[in-house]
């Protein structure tokens, strides 16, 4: 299955994911994979940055898997720039 993220037209295949891959966020924020959900089709993550809210950094949250944009790369990027 594939999610769309509504606002940006982004597919994300939740088959890409596994515990310890880094992600970025439909908010901006960065973080890791640290546990799935497959049946209820969601994600726990750790979160590594968090634009506007520097609290967030480090704790854990569970995510609907259409939250998740894309892949953190690191310094690779791909699309518009």
């Amino acid at each position: 299955m594939t999610y769309r993220h509504e606002s940006e037209g982004t597919l994300m295949n939740p088959a890409q994911l596994t515990i310890g891959t880094k992600v970025l966020l439909a908010s901006g924020d960065r973080a890791e994979v640290v546990a799935l959900n497959a049946e209820a089709e969601s994600v726990r993550v750790r979160y590594l940055d968090a634009l506007g809210e520097p609290e967030l950094v480090g704790t854990e949250e569970w995510l609907s898997a259409d939250e998740i944009l894309a892949l953190d790369m690191g310094t690779h990027a791909e699309g518009r720039t």
